[in-house]
């Protein structure tokens, strides 16, 4: 399984597990469903739940309902009016080119990486009236801000890829 977590706070953003695409290697999209479920469940296909039961049967139950993405991951949504992200996504930019450097990228993939932030940040300046805005599972101001758009009722999580790590686990 692969693990795609913000550079910047570590956060765990969203997993292979879900349907995604890539976008002009610049945004991921990943497709989410809307679920119910008790707390704490996670449901993985290729799961086998009732196998898996270890709750104790006089526990309470309750139930959440969100997006998959947004529950797995443990994002947390917060208000962003469009001016709001937008000097965000500035200081965003800065703070990765920074990271970027510490992490020892050539001049050569910064400049890339930086042209396609900003061809990210072109595509969803007009959504952003009609998006969601969700942190991390730190809520660290400093990490990425992932975008919820609803197309055709059905809502698609966006990230930008060049402030993810792709890991393997």
């Amino acid at each position: 399984m692969k693990v795609f977590k913000d550079i910047m706070t570590g956060d765990e953003m969203f997993t292979d597990c879900f349907k995604y695409t890539l976008v002009d290697d610049c945004l991921y999209e990943v497709e989410c469903k809307l679920v119910t479920r008790k707390f704490g469940d996670i449901s993985l296909e290729g799961s086998n739940p009732s196998a898996e039961e270890w709750c104790d049967e006089n526990t309470e139950e309750g139930v959440e309902i969100g997006l998959d993405v947004v529950l797995n991951q443990r994002l947390l949504k917060v208000p962003f009016s469009k001016k709001e992200f937008i000097s965000y996504v500035k200081t965003y930019a800065k703070d990765l080119q920074s990271k970027w450097k510490e992490l020892g990228w050539t001049e050569d993939q910064i400049a890339e990486a930086k042209t396609k932030l900003t061809e990210a940040v072109k595509k969803v300046i007009p959504k952003l009236n009609d998006c969601e805005f969700f942190y991390g599972e730190s809520m660290n101001s400093d990490g990425m801000v992932a975008l919820c758009e609803y197309r055709d009722d059905k809502p698609v999580m966006m990230f930008f890829k060049h402030g993810l790590k792709e890991e393997k686990v």
